[in-house]
């Protein structure tokens, strides 16, 4: 009504009101130019009354009339409107406009429904109208929650409702509705969704379907060996294999669906546009921008070095991308396949410098390399084979081997015109060729020719190569070493006779030198045995008479007796040494393997040799392991080795302590005698053990012996199947050690 009012203002009294002001202003100004007469002024003044009563007239009708016309146009636009825009909203393709409601006791209502919420749900709009549960009872059950849910925030938060609801239509059939509206609240507080409802079914199964076409393209990439990954038109991704998170060591999780170069970062370290962000790119630019990417119709190339990947070390990598399109053939993203193709690149490197090493040992070897055809000619020569020849790569590769370097006949007459042919034709046979060849300069060598097959794709023969030597002076050495061969036999021959005849006379010798040392062996042993039996009664007698078993004895009887029977003791003990190695080296020493107290056996050496050290003021100290028992050996022959290093370590020790220590590990039984006596000089210990032999000490003569006591006691320790060693410093003492591969349990050694 205020509208209708303010356009009647504006149309009708507003233009008449500006007439009428207008006349007024304009025929009283008028009047007045004219300068009448009071009763002519008054009479025109009439007229103009009555002029202005007739135009206002004709004005305001006009006007009205105009007001009608403008009227019944608009009624006829709305009518219009209305009819279109139920029409519209009638026949909405797979939609219903609706205005809905709650009653103050929450009861659902709608207060419009249009038409296509029959061919949707199979209700009658009116029904719906008076009762909205029939529609609202179509929903999925577990979708009622989640609806309510929805309509309580709207309602609360005066929010647009939107939803995509589940529906069972009157038909049985499920269909997926979208259902939109925006909520407004009237004077009286109640709040009106204005919305619409479309069936989007279609949508959400072409949707399924997509997303089955893009699982079953997700699991074919999943399954390439190479990386693989896939974005969509917005450049976010879709799609990363396995072979990518191994590759970058980022899982799917942390980028899919992530757009904004998110893709680049695992490879490149920052987000940044990679290859498949150049498919667009014009050719020109992708030319000169990127010379290193090729393009292949609709698919771009490259190969490129990414150091950050490999833990740093980095990796060469192949890359190729190409645009994806769907069913219409609209651009709908694209996909990148890497392949990690560092090793190739190694081996291509490799090869390369394999081939480059190969180029210079070619070209620097000091042999002739040459390669031919199998019509004799020459495609290849080293620079080594031209400098030797005479010829530049210009004169030699082209021409044919027969005639050039080859000569039609050697010197003895041999036909050459045929021989490439023959080494083309059997090559086996020619493996290994020697024969003349001609230099430039027309002399004629020798070199010995190694022929190999070249092959092709196809496993026929395309060439031999020839690696020649020349043997022009070994031929002549060759043939001065024959003669010299011949004379060398002769020369032999001789010395083969004289050598018979000189190992005959040392045959002799030998037998004769055998026979003597077996009699000095005898003698020996029977003159030691004659002289033991007299010593023997010696030193008992004298024993008797310094006991005063004879009757008493002054000082100097007593003196000399003593003297008498150290004497017989000494003697006595030389004689068994020399017994001794008598029968080792006659080898009629035996040796026994028995069970004894190992233990017991050294603190009885060492009871016997305990007086001999006191006598010079010298510790005799025992070292003896637990593991230390009852060991098999032979008893007397280590107890006699034990006394001779003791009495060697107090001989020659003047003061101090000597040690006797035994251990045993891993099965090894190990005795040592430790002095703090004079030592032995570095260049002596090579003559230690060797028989007869005393180290000179400068003072030889303070210290009596035969040199026997070492060479026996080393003869003895390896008949035990031991060794011994020493480790000694001039004027600090020595060390002794033997090892004995003796075991525990009774088992021989």
């Amino acid at each position: 009504m205020k509208n209708d009012t303010s356009r009647m203002i504006l149309r009708i009294i507003l233009p008449y009101v500006l007439f009428a002001g207008l006349w007024i202003f304009l025929s009283d100004r008028l009047l007045a130019a004219l300068h009448l007469d009071s009763a002519l002024h008054l009479q025109w003044s009439i007229y103009k009354g009555w002029i202005f009563v007739f135009v206002t007239a004709l004005l305001l009708l006009f006007l009205l009339r105009a007001e009608r016309k403008i009227r019944a146009q608009a009624q006829a636009a709305l009518s219009d409107s209305e009819e279109r825009f139920r029409l519209i909203r009638d026949n909405l393709p797979g939609s219903y406009v609706y205005q809905f409601t709650s009653d103050r006791d929450g009861t659902p209502r709608f207060l419009y429904l249009s038409a296509g919420v029959e061919r949707l749900h199979g209700l009658n709009a009116e029904d719906v109208l008076r009762n909205a549960d029939l529609l609202r009872s179509q929903t999925d059950p577990e979708q009622m929650p989640a609806l309510k849910a929805a309509e309580a925030a709207s309602r609360r938060n005066m929010t647009d409702f939107t939803m995509e609801m589940h529906m069972r239509n009157a038909d049985g059939q499920w269909r997926w509705i979208h259902v939109w509206s925006h909520p407004y609240k009237t004077s009286d507080g109640r709040v009106i969704w204005d919305g619409v409802a479309t069936d989007i079914t279609e949508r959400k199964e072409a949707e399924a379907a997509i997303l089955a076409a893009l699982q079953r393209l997700t699991d074919i990439i999943e399954f390439l060996p190479d990386a693989t990954f896939v974005i969509d038109q917005d450049k976010r991704v879709v799609a990363w294999n396995r072979a990518c998170e191994v590759m970058t060591g980022v899982s799917k999780d942390k980028v899919l669906g992530l757009g904004d170069y998110a893709y680049a970062e695992p490879f490149f370290g920052e987000r940044r546009p990679i290859l498949i962000d150049l498919l667009d790119l014009p050719e020109p630019q992708l030319e000169t921008i990127y010379k290193y990417v090729q393009r292949k119709g609709d698919k771009i190339y490259a190969e490129s070095f990414i150091p950050s990947l490999n833990e740093g070390r980095g990796a060469h990598l192949w890359g190729v991308a190409a645009p994806l399109f769907d069913k219409a053939g609209f651009r709908c993203g694209a996909i990148e396949v890497i392949r990690d193709v560092t090793e190739q690149h190694l081996t291509g490197q490799a090869l390369r410098e394999s081939e480059r090493k190969y180029r210079e040992l070619v070209e620097l070897a000091n042999s002739i390399i040459l390669r031919f055809n199998s019509d004799g000619i020459v495609t290849f020569m080293n620079e080594f084979g031209l400098r030797f020849f005479g010829y530049s790569a210009e004169e030699i590769l082209g021409r044919q081997l027969i005639g050039s370097i080859v000569p039609l006949t050697d010197s003895n007459g041999r036909d050459l015109s045929h021989l490439m042919k023959q080494i083309y034709a059997d090559p086996e046979a020619f493996e290994q060729n020697v024969n003349e060849n001609l230099l430039r300069n027309g002399d004629r060598v020798l070199i010995s020719w190694a022929n190999k097959v070249v092959r092709n794709e196809q496993g026929e023969v395309a060439e031999i190569l020839s690696i020649g030597t020349d043997v022009t002076e070994l031929k002549r050495a060759e043939d001065r070493i024959r003669q010299l061969n011949k004379e060398l036999q002769r020369y032999t021959e001789e010395l083969e006779h004289r050598v018979a005849e000189r190992t005959a006379e040392l045959v002799v010798a030998k037998e004769r030198a055998e026979a003597a040392d077996r009699l000095k062996s005898a003698f020996l042993a029977t003159m030691s045995h004659e002289l033991r039996t007299p010593l023997n009664s010696i030193i008992g007698f004298t024993g008797i008479i310094l006991q005063g078993l004879a009757g008493p004895l002054n000082p100097e009887q007593n003196k000399q007796l003593e003297m008498v029977r150290g004497s017989a003791r000494h003697l006595l003990a030389l004689i068994n040494d020399v017994l001794d190695i008598s029968k080792i080296e006659a080898g009629q020493l035996e040796v026994t393997c028995e069970p004894f107290d190992l233990r017991a056996s050294i603190e009885k050496v060492a009871d016997i040799v305990k007086p001999l050290a006191e006598k010079k003021e010298l510790t005799l100290q025992l070292d003896l392991g637990s593991e230390v028992g009852t060991w098999v050996s032979d008893p007397r022959r280590i107890e006699q080795i034990l006394i001779n290093l003791l009495n060697n370590a107090i001989k020659f020790t003047d003061c101090g302590h000597i040690a006797l220590a035994a251990k045993i590990e891993k099965d090894v039984l190990f005795l040592s005698v430790t002095d703090t006596g004079i030592g032995i000089k570095a260049e002596d210990l090579q003559n230690l053990f060797q028989p007869f032999r005393q180290i000179d000490t400068g003072l030889t003569r303070n210290y009596e012996g035969t040199g026997l006591g070492l060479a026996i006691c080393r003869r003895l320790i390896e008949l035990l199947g031991g060794r011994i060693s020493i480790e000694s410093q001039w004027g600090v003492g020595s060390t002794f050690t033997i090892s004995l591969p003796v075991k525990k349990g009774g088992r021989t050694v």
